[in-house]
This record gives structure tokens, sequence and C-alpha cells, in this order.
């Protein structure tokens, strides 16, 4: 069976497997670069950045850069920070 019939079946018979199936497809049909996770310092997205560009931090459960940011922009001097958390 093709990679995207494979895909289907996992879905309709484990849906608890369809987030690793769906992995393992796009990494075959896309490549190895759209499933590994970015590793980005802030520096570099502060680097990146403009003033009329905000920056969204997707994080995953337990994972806080609260005090990175404000290591950084106490360092630019660039602090408080405006923070907007939307919850889960």
């Amino acid at each position: 069976i093709g990679p995207f019939l494979r895909l289907v079946l996992v879905r309709s018979f484990r849906e608890d497997r369809t987030g690793i199936s769906s992995a393992m497809f796009v990494e075959t049909q896309m490549g190895a670069r759209f499933t590994e996770p970015v590793t980005d310092s802030i520096e570099s997205i502060f680097e990146e950045s403009l003033a009329r560009k905000p920056v969204l931090y997707l994080l995953s459960a337990g994972s806080d850069p609260t005090s990175t940011i404000d290591d950084l922009a106490k360092k630019k001097k660039k602090f408080p920070t405006d923070k907007v958390s939307m919850g889960e």
C-alpha cells in the first residue's frame, strides 16, 4: 500500500498513533527537515524580528522561554516586555 493509504488506515484503526504516523508520512514525502524541531536561539530570533512584526512562540507542554526572553530584554535594555498567554 502507498504511504497516504497507510496514514488513512492508521487514522481509521489507531487514532492514538495518528501523530506518529503523520510525522513519518511527512518525513518520507517531504524530508526530515520538516519534522525536526526548530532550535533557533532567542537572540537569533530577535535579530530577525522587526518592531512591526510580533514574535510568536508555539510551545509544547513544559517549555517556558519567559526567563530567557526577559534576560535578553534586560541585556538589550528593553525591559519590561509585553507577554500574552493564550492558554491551552
